[in-house]
């Protein structure tokens, strides 16, 4: 660490350790009246800020930017762990916040320099996401919520606390739109159908005029896809074909557009509803393929007839949308980053205006393509990687922020890895097009619907391709992250999938072990199946042949079945995005090694791992066990669990667990108030031992029920996805 970097910065785990509320971020915290306020400091974006927070509705998947500012102030560079970059979602529908998950980023202390065109390569941008799984309804009832990101350095924010005050970093909300899912008799027809529809019903009578109601299709609602099995990439909800400009020219006449106004929601939304949306924005899907050359003589005669019907000059339509200049006036790029835990990169654009998409969400819409491009050669020559379709539609309901999306494409991450020793740091590019896809040949074309937008992003060190095969990641850590011996992991680990760093102490698994391994394609047609052994029981392996599943480069997905003797084709990427191996689903606490063959019987890898299916709970088993009573001489003297409100209500309790992570008490159906309850065992991260005692103030109780609660948490990596399961003790009382 530079000596530069103050001290809150470079001592911040030690000071956090040492005092949860060293500088003030706690609250009303439980405890937090007890801990004194050394430094204060809340939200500091010195070294990190949020960029942008938005929502891909293809993907189902929540993202935030991460710009990080500084070279330095990151606890190390690329060969060390460095430090985590958290990000809690909230989502609000309308009921209030619900936690959505956290992800996180790794970053490392890099040297600014300039890329190869002489500009600064830092601010470096990540991106961190979490899938989300929302409720749908049909098109005619837009969902548009809220989501706040909370950004923390080194300090994961508390889940179910959408008011958490992080030291480093900051908390920044957006409004995003959810996809509809489609129409499907009975349920949606009771919706449609109501007295007053949250839709203008002149907007129906467009539908069946020019495009007819979409047909009834069922579509179950999605399985939320977890971070090592994704589920299939759901299909764009398009029930018509595009709208003709001569009905979109009379969907946007002045009469419609008033009419579409006095249902916002927003003033200023109503405002920009009364602006005419001008001919060259919805003739632009249609001139495009004029100027692509894809048009007849006959087809362009014929649309020079009609728009000349129109009052719509076709030449005139087809310079302006020339220009190349990248018009901004109703959506724009905003933030481009890498999302290195799903190895995806994350183009983020605004939705400014609530009309000029082609019509509202039951119709065809229109599209915003995103089209990404980068310099991992360091060359200064982009080189193409794909576009991204979006789905987009007027929305009248929209804030006059407007709305978020993201755009995201997956990408071979593992093509572009360097060794620790390199920076690794890139040029990437991202350009918006709306109507028609942007150019894939020239980076530099600009379209006259939308923008280009470059960052610098920071690819992860790793191994690259060598041709053999090997075994990354197991149980969703890196394996090299895995002491080979015990089967626990080192205090540098991190899921791998996430970011996310883990306990330290070292953490066994759980559940079900996924296995993955490099895309490379020198690995292309070779066999090779996965064996598994009890080491602590001993016997002979075998083989592993529960069906797996993968994610292709489009975003679907599919199940893949081992055959005879567990054998299976090598994984690539454009097939096997993520390099999935198989699933290892365990059982017991015994230590395990999961072994790799490839091309025939003999192993090429091999990897232990330390299990742990046992949950702590009030059990007899003095390894595992969690423990919450009263003081039997107190319930003596008063009797059937009731105190007078003001008593120091006294138990007893223990919390331990052969991978002990955490203890930690809560109150229902109200939050504990401000050191009310102390304990014996100061530290959360200690065991209690039998023994250990706790004591409730109940002055600022109001009489009532409550239930005292004690969760115990374990450090096991749980699925190769996430750590911690807790176990709920509780006990009842009465407050008279």
């Amino acid at each position: 660490m530079r000596a530069d970097i103050e001290p809150s910065r470079a001592r911040f785990r030690r000071l956090i350790a040492a005092n949860p509320n060293h500088f003030g971020t706690l609250g009303a915290a439980s405890l937090a009246g007890n801990l004194p306020v050394n430094e204060e400091k809340q939200g500091d974006t010195f070294y990190e800020a949020l960029g942008c927070v938005s929502y891909s509705p293809e993907r189902d998947r929540l993202e935030a930017t991460v710009v990080i500012k500084r070279s330095a102030g990151y606890s190390g560079g690329p060969c060390t762990p460095g430090s985590t970059e958290w990000v809690r979602f909230y989502v609000d529908f309308g009921s209030g916040w619900v936690d959505a998950g956290a992800g996180a980023a790794r970053a490392f202390d890099l040297p600014a320099g300039r890329d190869c065109t002489g500009e600064p390569d830092h601010p470096i941008v990540h991106a961190v996401g979490v899938v989300l799984t929302p409720l749908r309804k049909f098109c005619l009832v837009p969902v548009l919520p809220r989501v706040r990101a909370i950004l923390s350095w080194e300090q994961q924010p508390t889940p179910g606390d959408p008011d958490f005050i992080p030291v480093w970093g900051e908390v920044q909300e957006d409004t995003v739109q959810i996809r509809p899912r489609r129409f499907f008799f009975p349920h949606d027809i009771v919706e449609v159908l109501k007295p007053k529809l949250e839709i203008d019903p002149s907007v129906l009578d467009d539908l069946v005029e020019a495009e007819g109601l979409p047909i009834p299709m069922p579509e179950p609602d999605p399985i939320g896809p977890v971070a090592l099995n994704p589920q299939p990439l759901p299909p764009r909800v398009s029930v018509t074909t595009p709208r003709s400009a001569r009905v979109l020219a009379r969907a946007y006449a002045p009469e419609k557009l008033t009419a579409l106004a006095e249902r916002a929601t927003d003033r200023k939304v109503a405002e920009l509803a009364l602006d005419p949306v001008p001919p060259h924005r919805f003739a632009a899907t249609e001139a495009a393929v004029a100027i692509s050359g894809a048009m007849t003589p006959s087809a362009l005669a014929q649309a020079s007839f009609t728009y000349k019907e129109l009052g719509i000059d076709w030449g005139e339509i087809l310079g302006q949308l020339e220009d190349g200049q990248g018009n901004t006036t109703y959506e724009e790029l905003e933030c481009v980053g890498l999302d290195a835990a799903s190895a995806q990169l994350v183009a983020t654009y605004r939705v400014k205006r609530p009309t000029g998409f082609s019509g509202p969400p039951c119709s065809a819409g229109s599209t915003e393509y995103v089209a990404f491009w980068a310099d991992f050669g360091d060359d200064c020559r982009y080189t193409y990687l794909g576009t991204v379709e979006v789905a987009a539609h007027d929305y009248i309901t929209m804030p006059s922020s407007g709305l978020s999306y993201a755009a995201l494409l997956p990408i071979e991450l593992d093509r572009y890895r360097r060794l620790c020793t390199e920076p690794g740091v890139h040029r990437v590019r991202a350009v918006l097009s709306w109507g028609s896809p942007p150019s894939t040949t020239d980076p530099d074309a600009v379209p006259h619907w939308g923008n280009r937008l470059d960052t610098h992003v920071h690819v992860p060190p790793g191994r690259p391709y060598d041709g053999v095969a090997r075994m990354t990641i197991v149980g969703g850590v890196a394996t090299q992250e895995i002491h080979p011996g015990t089967g626990v992991t080192l205090p540098v680990a991190h899921l791998a999938y996430t970011g996310a760093a883990l306990d330290p102490r070292g953490c066994p698994f759980a559940g079900r072990v996924t296995v993955h391994g490099p895309t490379d394609p020198a690995l292309a047609g070779s066999t090779y199946r996965l064996m598994v052994r009890d080491v602590t029981a001993g016997g002979a392996p075998s083989p592993v042949t529960t069906p797996f599943f993968v994610v292709d480069s489009g975003g679907f997905g599919s199940w893949v079945t081992p055959g005879g003797g567990g054998w299976t084709t090598w994984p690539v990427w454009s097939a096997n995005t993520l390099g999935t191996l198989g699933y290892v689903d365990t059982s017991g606490d015994d230590l395990w090694e999961v072994t790799l063959e490839v091309g025939g019987p003999g192993a090429v890898d091999s990897q232990r791992v330390q299990l742990d299916n046992t949950l702590n709970a009030a059990s007899v088993d003095p390894a595992n066990a969690a423990h919450l009573e009263f003081d039997p001489a107190q319930i003596a003297q008063q009797g059937c669990g009731k105190f007078t409100q003001g008593m120091v209500v006294l138990g007893t309790f223990d919390a331990r667990d052969e991978w002990f992570g955490s203890w930690g008490f809560s109150l229902l159906p109200t939050a504990l108030p401000t050191g009310a309850l102390t304990t014996s065992v100061p530290l959360s991260t200690s065991e209690a031992p039998v023994g250990s005692t706790w004591q409730l103030d109940t002055s600022a109780l109001k009489p009532c029920g409550y239930v005292l609660r004690l969760g115990v948490s374990d450090r096991a990596v749980v699925n190769s996805t996430w750590t911690g399961r807790t176990v709920a003790v509780d006990v009842g009382f009465c407050i008279e």
